[in-house]
């Protein structure tokens, strides 16, 4: 077996992130895809003084991958921060996020958990220990660690745990494997959890491809209110909001976790 001094682990990982990085911006080189992140806006909108200082220097898609690879970036991590912000119940929130990546969109979620003055954490799954682990860092300088649960494996079976541990989800980001069925996949698992409360599901990437006909599966399937946002994110752009449709007196009225609101 051949050991690893802790410098030479170090300078392996970075070249792994550096390889990483390289290859994300070779794909989107070779592939363009039209992009409603924004560069020129002033840092300090941003929810946390981390997520500013890795925007310092982005003036375009290839210096952002760099830096904070496939995230959505701004305006969409402040549209991910206030939806949340704004529905969390007044105890026990629970959320929930698919594709943790770099961890970014997780510092923003986390975040608005501090911000409300809520408990909780924010579980989140990806595939990639790699990625995890990275994620694990950035959210110990951004400061919030200590509001995120990380979990690596695949998000489907992560959530079909989650329904044996919590009777439901305030709030959930799906951003995980962007193909429909998957998208569909972690859906489905989450819908009973999300409408015992009148959740809410975000999503992202919604302008095209696989999110973009999931979404159209499941608001076929399931109904519900569905809002979205074209001028945000990018790969492809676009982000949206799903919730339960509202409840009748005929049908016992909204679900049993109302009195939390």
């Amino acid at each position: 077996m051949i050991r690893l001094s802790r410098q030479q682990g170090g300078f392996l990982a970075a070249m792994t992130e550096s390889i990483r990085s390289r290859l994300e911006w070779l794909y989107h080189s070779i592939r363009p895809i039209p992009s409603r992140r924004r560069f020129d806006y002033d840092r300090r909108l941003l929810v946390n003084a981390y997520l500013a200082e890795q925007e310092a220097d982005a003036r375009d898609l290839r210096s952002t991958v760099a830096r904070t690879g496939l995230s959505l970036g701004y305006p969409a991590w402040n549209l991910l921060y206030y939806t949340l912000l704004c529905s969390l119940p007044p105890s026990d929130p629970v959320v929930v996020e698919t594709g943790t990546n770099r961890g970014f969109s997780t510092i923003v979620l986390a975040q608005a958990l501090i911000d409300a003055g809520a408990g909780g954490v924010v579980r989140t799954i990806d595939i990639d220990p790699e990625v995890v682990e990275l994620a694990r860092r950035h959210a110990a300088q951004a400061g919030v660690a200590g509001r995120i649960r990380f979990h690596v494996g695949d998000s489907r079976d992560f959530l079909a745990t989650l329904a044996g541990e919590v009777d439901h989800v305030d709030f959930a980001f799906l951003d995980g494997d962007h193909r429909a069925e998957a998208v569909a996949a972690e859906f489905e698992r989450l819908y009973p959890l999300v409408t015992a409360c009148d959740g809410k599901v975000f999503f992202d990437n919604t302008g095209g491809g696989g999110v973009a006909k999931a979404l159209r599966r499941i608001h076929e399937t399931y109904g519900g209110n569905l809002v979205e946002f074209s001028n945000c994110s990018w790969a492809p752009p676009g982000n949206a909001i799903w919730q339960p449709p509202a409840r009748t007196q005929a049908d016992g009225g909204r679900a049993g976790r109302d009195h939390r609101r």
